[in-house]
């Protein structure tokens, strides 16, 4: 039998979409919390823009979940779990429940730029290590501390495992019309998820706070490459190159 779950909730933006000037109304909720406001578009968070023209949104909140092509699905788990987190952050009024959401998605970012180093198509193979280091790198190094923080409350690798499945379904599973992303967390795993979030929100600004998301990093090639090849076509919104 699975064990109960505490929900996680906080809300999403598709990452095949870019933000719009007319965002709906979004409510997020933590285990202490609930409020209702008006949200923003996401401040800058410094990963990845694309020039690519969609001519249609997709049904799916994150495109390519499930896709068979490797590089392309650890891009999707990249891209929706950054969008979820960052609009998380941009918008809900309790950091706390903000930095709760990062911790649990730390396992699956973390695999995701894994797959995505190990995966890198050849024809694009010159910006690997800008695109793995320098492009995606500052988001993936916050994913690596709050998994660090997760084994230091005492949670083994497959428990973070856990987490990162509890995730992903989540993400999957998400209706593109709510804004509301909710993560079942197992009561069995939830003190040492409160225990690493009060470590990682302590000493870790929030995504839309953290300056080190904030790159003058490209890799054009790449984003052409996932623009014309993948589901989830490059995009993310939100970001700021510093000249």
């Amino acid at each position: 039998d699975d064990p109960a779950a505490a929900p996680v909730a906080a809300p999403a933006t598709s990452a095949a979409v870019p933000s719009t000037d007319e965002t709906p109304a979004a409510t997020t909720t933590s285990p202490e919390v609930t409020t209702s406001t008006e949200v923003p578009p996401p401040a800058s968070t410094g990963a990845v823009v694309s020039t690519e023209t969609i001519a249609t949104v997709p049904d799916e909140r994150v495109p390519g979940l499930d896709s068979t092509d490797d590089f392309c699905r650890g891009w999707s788990e990249f891209a929706g779990s950054f969008q979820a987190l960052a609009f998380a952050s941009a918008t809900g009024s309790d950091g706390v429940a903000a930095a709760r959401l990062e911790v649990v998605a730390s396992g699956a970012v973390s695999e995701a730029v894994r797959l995505i180093a190990d995966e890198f198509p050849e024809p694009i193979a010159s910006e690997r290590e800008a695109f793995v280091d320098d492009v995606i790198g500052p988001f993936a190094r916050r994913a690596g501390r709050a998994s660090d923080e997760l084994r230091a409350a005492g949670l083994s690798s497959d428990q973070i495992d856990q987490l990162t499945d509890a995730w992903l379904s989540a993400l999957a599973d998400a209706d593109a019309d709510e804004p509301a992303i909710v993560v079942a967390v197992p009561d069995a795993l939830a003190r040492a998820v409160d225990a690493a979030t009060v470590a990682f929100s302590t000493d870790v600004p929030l995504i839309v706070e953290d300056p080190s998301l904030v790159t003058d990093a490209a890799a054009p090639a790449t984003l052409e490459y996932l623009a014309g090849n993948c589901p989830d076509q490059g995009i993310l919104g939100g970001n700021d190159a510093v000249g």
